[in-house]
């Protein structure tokens, strides 16, 4: 069975909020029709010429990336140039284009996320908070006929989420009182008679993301023709940003680790800049991560791991005594594909996910 394109861009838009990518980003749905019907997934770290041949030949219905092919404006669609090229012929083959970037990165068992975990790391925490996320507690009053069917909207909102936990609400008992007047449409009770109904008060939280879905969703099933509901806005936040900062079980020797880099992620090699000491407290940053290495020495890390450091960046991490592993911007990324894959699998049980694996842009001689 097909699963509609929408169906597939709001599961994500839910997991990976748009709103936290990067201003200089492009992600989602880049090309195609939301309401193309879906039966085969093509995933992939970069948009080439390869990717779209195999697309093509496996007759795959939607490509997911993790790195956008437009950044910047078309002015045209003419194949003059490849990216243009590429463009056309994803129109020309009916195949969409959806790309999960920043956003993927920096969202929640996102990116780097994943990245801390394969590491085996502990005590995760938010490398770079730059992108907190305001809460908000909604309180909605709903007789209690209708109690379940509010709540397990405002579940399926995304309210009620807080830490490792889902499903989260207060809820009290209690007398609601109110008169129709000419012209009401009540639900419950008649014009110009006082009414007295058992209600149960819902209290749960909403990030700011979710906000105005939540409200909107919750509405459309209030039995009510005026729900009662407060929002207030929380001054606690959620951090969310790029990168992450875990420990290990116990210290081991850079050079170990580095090793054991390879292996977790099946490199050829890794470039190890700092003199061989003990690692306890390592800083994960996915992709090109050079700018966060003196946010992570501020926070006490004896190490980043990254990609994209140029020379003049390790002279600087060498002279603040933070080591660096440098693993290669495709390196750590490639873990997106399998990543994605088993989300999708999972998620929708009746389309066919495969994985397209990039190979490295650089060869070492």
């Amino acid at each position: 069975m097909s699963i509609r394109m929408k169906q597939i861009e709001d599961f994500f838009k839910k997991l990976y909020p748009e709103n936290l990518a990067e201003d200089y980003d492009n992600v989602g749905l880049i090309v195609g029709d939301n309401g193309k019907e879906i039966n085969k997934i093509l995933v992939t770290l970069d948009m080439t010429t390869d990717v779209i041949n195999e697309a093509v030949d496996k007759q795959i219905d939607l490509i997911i990336s993790h790195h956008p092919l437009i950044f910047k404006p078309l002015k045209k669609i003419n194949c003059t140039n490849w990216i243009s090229e590429l463009v056309y012929k994803l129109i020309r083959n009916n195949i969409n284009l959806y790309v999960l970037h920043t956003n993927y990165d920096v969202a929640p068992n996102g990116m780097n996320d994943v990245i801390a975990k394969k590491l085996n790391l502990n005590k995760i925490e938010v490398l770079s908070d730059d992108k907190n996320v305001n809460l908000y507690k909604l309180v909605v009053y709903v007789p209690a006929t209708h109690e379940n069917e509010v709540r397990k909207v405002l579940f399926d909102c995304g309210a009620g989420h807080i830490g490792n936990y889902d499903s989260c609400s207060f809820n009290t008992k209690g007398i609601g009182t109110f008169r129709p007047l000419d012209g009401s449409h009540p639900f419950i009770g008649e014009i110009n008679k006082q009414e007295y109904v058992e209600e149960i008060k819902i209290e749960t939280i909403i990030t700011q993301e979710n906000l105005n879905t939540v409200i909107a969703k919750m509405l459309q099933v209030h039995p009510y023709e005026e729900p009662a509901y407060d929002v207030i806005k929380l001054e606690n936040k959620i951090n969310r940003g790029i990168g992450r900062i875990g420990e290990l079980d116990k210290p081991i020797m850079l050079n170990e680790f580095a090793v054991n880099v390879k292996k977790i992620f099946n490199l050829d090699n890794v470039t190890v800049i700092g003199e061989n000491k003990l690692i306890k407290k390592v800083a994960i940053v996915g992709g090109a991560g050079s700018e966060f290495i003196n946010i992570a020495k501020k926070k006490k890390c004896d190490l980043i791991v990254t990609g994209d450091v140029k020379h003049h960046i390790a002279i600087d991490a060498l002279e603040n005594d933070i080591s660096v592993i440098d693993a290669t911007h495709y390196g750590l990324e490639q873990v997106f594909i399998d990543d994605i894959k088993n989300i999708l699998e999972n998620e929708f049980k009746s389309i066919e996910v495969i994985r397209y694996f990039n190979k490295q842009p650089f060869n070492i001689i």
